[in-house]
């Protein structure tokens, strides 16, 4: 029995049929990328930087260029439900400060905005800005 080829996610890469939402027939496009595990916890990082008081939330709202984005985030089961990391490989496994246990190897982020649109699909006139907003963010959690 041969091993099905993984995919190596050296930045990001946009998946889609994620969460689904009312309002939109399908699944969510999700930014995925690997996680650093020498860091926070994202669901950490994430509750300090948007001064949340709750480390569980899952959903945040920003505002970029004046146009208010709900940020979905999705735990560690949603990911296994909506993409399974059996699909992914690490590139970036230290050993020496591997947390992997208590951490999840990949982060998927969807983004819809206040119409439930799904911002990162292909023809999103919202992709190009919210793309760019994550990565933003995924640098700034991998340089903590």
């Amino acid at each position: 029995m041969s091993r099905k080829p993984t995919i190596q996610i050296p930045d990001y890469i946009l998946v889609p049929n994620g969460k689904e939402v009312i309002g939109n027939k399908e699944g969510l496009t999700a930014f995925i990328f690997e996680n650093n595990t020498k860091n926070l916890p994202i669901e950490k990082f994430l509750s300090m930087k948007f001064k949340s008081d709750n480390y569980f939330a899952t959903e945040y709202w920003v505002v970029i260029d004046k146009i208010k984005y709900k940020m979905i985030v999705y735990d560690n089961s949603d990911f296994e439900k909506y993409f399974n990391s059996a699909n992914y490989s690490v590139i970036n496994l230290e050993p020496q400060n591997d947390q992997s246990d208590q951490q999840r190897k990949f982060i998927a982020i969807s983004m819809i905005n206040s119409n439930n649109e799904d911002c990162l699909k292909d023809d999103s006139l919202f992709q190009n800005i919210t793309v760019n907003y994550l990565k933003k963010l995924k640098d700034e959690y991998y340089n903590q």
